[in-house]
């Protein structure tokens, strides 16, 4: 009798270890996204929803290792269309010895933009009809971005401010793309959007359509080539 009581027991402590375990795992991949804390704030300019953009990166700023790098966080942005509620589609179209400034366009290239926030990039959006719209778009990259992996790291960044996203100083290390890069050699191993960025541009796009109702204009074809 006492060795099944025993035996009993074990059994218990083994359930009520495993649904702790549970417990603290769901907990810990359905933890709330706070803003300013794992979330970044909303507000900046924005392509317009169910857009496409095309993206081409400026030679002979960069090669074709840079080049690669910034594909990288294209795609995993453009992965992450229909579930942040964009519907943004980013083409990554690769090396150009032009700068882009058709409709839907976006180069990367070089400049001076560090300062005393430590910005290793900026998003220099072009508005035309000055409503918080994007018609087109560079992304300056300083001249300290030594390191292709930065790059990927500088365009999850960066691709995010183009879909409402803020900078967030404050954040937890890993929980948004929105976050500030150390130097300009090492990367922060942030490579597209993470679930918080998603639900940010979630709500950036719900209020942008309670603002902008008519605006969900579609790019079908890339422009300025």
């Amino acid at each position: 009798m006492r060795t099944k009581l025993f035996a009993i027991s074990v059994v218990l402590i083994a359930v009520a270890l495993y649904a702790n375990h549970a417990n603290t795992v769901v907990a810990q991949t359905t933890a709330p996204c706070t803003v300013g804390h794992t979330s970044p704030s909303t507000g900046f300019w924005t392509w317009p929803a169910n857009s496409i953009v095309n993206i081409y990166v400026r030679d002979p700023d960069f090669s074709e290792d840079y080049a690669a790098a910034a594909r990288i966080a294209v795609q995993n942005w453009d992965a992450a269309a229909a579930e942040s509620g964009s519907n943004v589609h980013f083409i990554f179209h690769g090396l150009t010895l032009a700068t882009k400034t058709g409709s839907g366009d976006l180069t990367i290239t070089r400049g001076e933009t560090y300062d005393r926030k430590r910005h290793l990039a900026f998003l220099e959006a072009h508005s035309l009809q000055s409503n918080r719209l994007i018609d087109y778009a560079l992304v300056i990259v300083d001249v300290r971005v030594k390191n292709p992996e930065v790059l990927t790291n500088i365009m999850a960044h960066e691709l995010g401010h183009s879909l409402g996203l803020m900078d967030c100083y404050q954040c937890s290390r890993k929980t948004t793309a929105m976050s500030l890069l150390k130097t300009g050699t090492e990367p922060n191993g942030i490579e597209g959007p993470t679930p918080c960025d998603k639900s940010a541009v979630l709500a950036a796009y719900r209020e942008l359509a309670l603002h902008l109702p008519s605006t969900a204009v579609t790019l079908d074809k890339p422009s300025g080539q």
